[in-house]
């Protein structure tokens, strides 16, 4: 057990060094974390030794993670017309792999240092949390991806009310649609005023709204934006018609939506309910069991 304990210690040791020299040569990246927010990234010190790593070709941009994670990226942030995609990719590769160095690190040389009944326990514990950080950071983006679906999918009965109207009052398609993108705030608007940046740079309105549809990354947005390219290149005679039957329907949806995730909140305050329940039955019997006298 000795020896399995100095092998830990000797690998922790190596982890660390390893990590020192990566940060000092990830060093030249700074740049490209400079400006980014404390919320969200307070912990962007770190990542040097990750930009260094993707040096290597298998924890590079063409690695299958890589591939990955630009894959995501390139619906996360489609402005600029998807120019910053890498960028985003390497930022949030390289934040994965610093801290899966770190912890790693931490937990071999803690194992080294314990007495063997926690040396055993303490790996087991650390795989975990380094699959953990691995997990969380790889699919970072898909959680942002999955969130601002959500975001849109709540918003998206309302922007087809709003089309329908604006377009009930007899302005086209192109102008009412920059007319609902820029009236409010929101995910749903943004990658509409994406959408309008690509066709103020000479894109046209049915690439524009494919686009938009995609990066949307919500299946009932895309059909939408699919039918209401369809309509458009068939002269968009019927295309008040369909807005309306489709904001009717979307109100509908959007009613069954916010019941699901009612559903869905109550689901998760069950079980901390239950929790409480217990503890103050626990408490009760306790404080009864204490008050009676046993005579045998």
């Amino acid at each position: 057990m000795v020896f399995v304990k100095l092998l830990f210690l000797a690998l922790g040791t190596f982890l660390s060094f390893a990590y020192i020299v990566l940060t000092a040569k990830g060093k030249k990246y700074d740049p490209l974390i400079a400006n980014l927010p404390e919320e969200g990234y307070s912990d962007k010190e770190l990542w040097a030794a990750g930009f260094a790593l993707q040096e290597i070709p298998m924890f590079g941009a063409e690695s299958a993670i890589g591939k990955r994670m630009r894959a995501q990226a390139k619906l996360l942030h489609p402005e600029n017309e998807g120019k910053f995609v890498e960028y985003w990719a390497r930022l949030y590769f390289a934040r994965t792999l610093s801290l899966i160095l770190i912890v790693a690190a931490i937990i071999c040389c803690v194992t080294g240092m314990m007495d063997d009944t926690m040396a055993i326990i303490i790996p087991i514990f650390g795989a975990v949390a380094v699959y953990a950080v691995y997990d969380s950071g790889v699919n970072a983006m898909k959680k942002e991806l999955t969130k601002r679906s959500e975001d849109c999918l709540l918003e998206f009965s309302n922007v087809v009310s709003k089309l329908s109207l604006v377009m009930g009052c007899g302005m086209n398609l192109r102008s009412a649609w920059f007319n609902v993108a820029y009236s409010k705030e929101g995910p749903i608007y943004d990658l509409m005023r994406n959408a309008c940046n690509q066709m103020n740079n000479g894109i046209s309105e049915t690439d524009a709204i494919y686009a938009f549809g995609i990066q949307s990354n919500t299946p009932q947005i895309r059909k939408f934006a699919g039918i209401l390219i369809q309509s458009s290149e068939k002269g968009g005679s019927n295309l008040t018609i369909f807005l309306k039957q489709q904001a009717t329907e979307l109100w509908s949806n959007k009613r069954q939506l916010m019941l699901k995730k009612g559903d869905e909140a109550a689901a998760k305050l069950l079980m901390p309910t239950m929790l409480i329940l217990v503890g103050i039955l626990i408490i009760i019997l306790a404080s009864a069991l204490a008050g009676l006298n046993f005579n045998f």
